[in-house]
């Protein structure tokens, strides 16, 4: 990233750990998902734990927010900014996986939300978009290696297409929400379509706020009257 006073670029293909997804074949060393009842972060790093669907919220034709219920509604998640989790699905009788980047934070207690697009070809998008609330699935971590620290650098400048915004969102939120962290934060956030700009609203109430964030749209296909790139 250079020195702290340098301009760090962070790219939403590298962050995004979901952009690839694999399979873990019956000779993978997993354990069996359990639910830990407890008020403290409950994510383990080798342990598939438990977790259950409370909340859709359909964001775009193909795309929703997730929300999964924790033990307790103290329970914390336990995941550093800029780490991200993974989540395992039962598709065809066997367990597959695939790393996201949670949209809350450890701030959120009680719960965690993921927001996931559906590809056609996804195996595990595609179960999370069948889903019921009420039905579970499986996550461990943390999974990474990238932290974030307050004030790591004087200013962060982000890159994202598509739902590689999540993990840009949860570093963006911590920022914003400490009064300490001074770190100025540009995103560039290139989609096909208006229509395909996921957490817009939030988005822009946060650039309206905070005088240290702005955010920048590309589209491929723009309507007529689009006055961004």
């Amino acid at each position: 990233m250079g020195d702290s006073n340098g301009l760090a670029f962070i790219f939403g293909a590298l962050l995004a750990a979901g952009i690839a997804y694999f399979f873990l074949g019956s000779n993978g060393k997993t354990s069996s998902p359990t639910i830990l009842a407890t008020t403290g972060p409950v994510l383990h790093p080798s342990e598939y734990r438990k977790f259950k669907l409370t909340k859709k919220v359909v964001l775009s034709p193909n795309t929703a927010r997730y929300r999964f219920e924790l033990p307790t509604p103290e329970s914390t998640l336990g995941l550093p900014i800029g780490r991200h989790i993974q989540v395992m699905v039962p598709v065809n009788g066997s367990p597959v996986a695939r790393s996201y980047t949670p949209t809350s934070t450890d701030n959120d207690r009680g719960y965690f939300e993921l927001v996931v697009k559906t590809y056609e070809s996804g195996a595990v998008s595609s179960y999370l978009h069948r889903m019921q609330v009420g039905d579970e699935v499986s996550v461990r971590g943390p999974r990474g290696t990238f932290q974030y620290k307050p004030n790591m650098v004087r200013a962060l400048g982000m890159v994202a297409g598509g739902t590689g915004i999540t993990p840009m969102y949860q570093i963006i939120q911590h920022i914003l929400a400490n009064p300490e962290d001074k770190t100025r934060v540009s995103v560039v956030f290139a989609n096909v379509s208006e229509e395909d700009i996921l957490l817009r609203e939030q988005l822009e109430l946060w650039a309206a706020d905070h005088d240290q964030f702005d955010i920048h749209y590309v589209l491929n296909n723009p309507p007529a009257e689009w006055t961004g790139g």
